[in-house]
């Protein structure tokens, strides 16, 4: 607690967040009609594999830190391919629910036209 007292006292406004609730839906939308395995975690929690079958979803919620560096990121495999991408990136996702569709040259943002994204480099 004394901690956070500490912090709060030498941090400037500016760089304090107040945590918020964010929601990450996952849907699989790739052509191939094939099941895809995914696996979510953050600096803080591992949410373990999942497997999501052609378009249905997987889907969390989590807060965000204090100090407005949270970062979730998925791994995505089906068939050969292995990809990796940042679901929610604090300063880049300023949505309370970020819902991505995944197909095969990456993931897009649901809802927002021509909002799709290139995998992370490995």
């Amino acid at each position: 607690m004394a901690l956070l007292v500490v912090l709060l006292i030498t941090t400037t406004e500016a760089d304090v967040q107040i945590p918020r609730t964010k929601r990450v839906r996952i849907t699989n939308s790739l052509a191939s009609y094939v099941d895809m395995k995914v696996h979510c975690k953050s600096g803080a929690h591992d949410l373990g594999e999942q497997i999501v079958r052609p378009t249905e979803s997987y889907e969390f919620r989590f807060k965000t830190n204090f100090l407005g560096t949270t970062l979730f990121f998925c791994s995505f495999q089906w068939g050969n391919e292995f990809h990796y991408f940042d679901v929610y990136k604090n300063g880049r996702d300023d949505c309370s629910k970020c819902f991505w569709t995944i197909v095969e040259n990456g993931p897009c943002l649901y809802g927002v036209q021509g909002v799709c994204h290139q995998w992370n480099k490995n």
